[in-house]
């Protein structure tokens, strides 16, 4: 790579985040670890507030790339194609990086050469007090329910091996998809066991306000995705039927 060239491009998307974007851009400039850049994806804000501090944000040096109203999964794509990075990591426009999360990631990816995908535990914020530790990860339970979230570091020549994240997920899980597709092969999984970031529980998140409706239209296109996966092991869709009415709520 050129010395200009970062090792890791962390994308926030945003729409209407105006109260916590600054504060998790904020988040990835004071990391211990220094070659990376940010790139905050603004999908379709229509919030005064939000478009003042997202003008703050891009007048103190910050990408901010603006686009139509597409959803999460389209915003991700859209920063994640104009990172310069060979590492990402996607970071929620609530939540918030702890200084030393870059340095412990990237080591976990650079040291063992054979892991694709680095994960870790939450602090939880907001409607939620704790840690949050997701089970060791499994390709075959990761079919019936989501082990990963959504802030984990990985390649961007394995986002575009995929296809990047599908936009058809406008009510949520498409992080949970994206994991599937990215898994579905021998990938290989590491874990640094502490909280590397905050993850805010907010009971109107997109994820949690889901009806019973939208959660079986997310179900239906993850079925319809990754039918070769289902068909190999039916008890994971047995599961995912089970699992999908009452997840989300302090899960990824």
């Amino acid at each position: 790579m050129r010395p200009d060239t970062p090792l890791v491009t962390v994308v926030i998307p945003c729409f209407n985040m105006g109260g916590y974007v600054a504060e998790a851009v904020a988040s990835v400039r004071a990391q211990t670890f220094r070659d990376f850049e940010v790139i905050v994806v603004d999908d379709g804000s229509d919030d005064p507030g939000t478009l003042e501090e997202l003008r703050q944000v891009a007048a103190g040096g910050v990408t901010v790339l603006r686009t139509p109203n597409r959803g999460v999964a389209a915003a991700r794509n859209e920063g994640v194609g104009a990172a310069r990075g060979r590492y990402i990591l996607p970071l929620d426009g609530d939540d918030l990086l702890f200084p030393h999360a870059l340095e412990r990631m990237v080591a976990a990816l650079k040291e063992e050469p054979e892991v694709d995908i680095v994960s870790c535990d939450a602090e939880l914020t907001g409607g939620a007090a704790g840690v949050l530790s997701l089970p060791e990860f499994c390709p075959v339970r990761q079919l019936s329910e989501n082990l990963l979230f959504a802030s984990a570091l990985y390649r961007k020549s394995d986002w575009q091996r995929v296809g990047g994240y599908c936009t058809g997920f406008r009510f949520g899980w498409e992080d949970w998809d994206f994991w599937i597709a990215m898994t579905r092969g021998a990938a290989r999984v590491a874990r640094v066991p502490e909280p590397l970031f905050q993850y805010r529980i907010r009971p109107d998140s997109r994820d949690r306000s889901m009806a019973l409706w939208q959660k079986g239209a997310m179900v239906l296109l993850i079925l319809l995705r990754h039918a070769a996966s289902y068909l190999r092991s039916p008890a994971s869709l047995l599961r995912l039927v089970a699992n999908a009415r009452g997840m989300n709520r302090n899960r990824p």
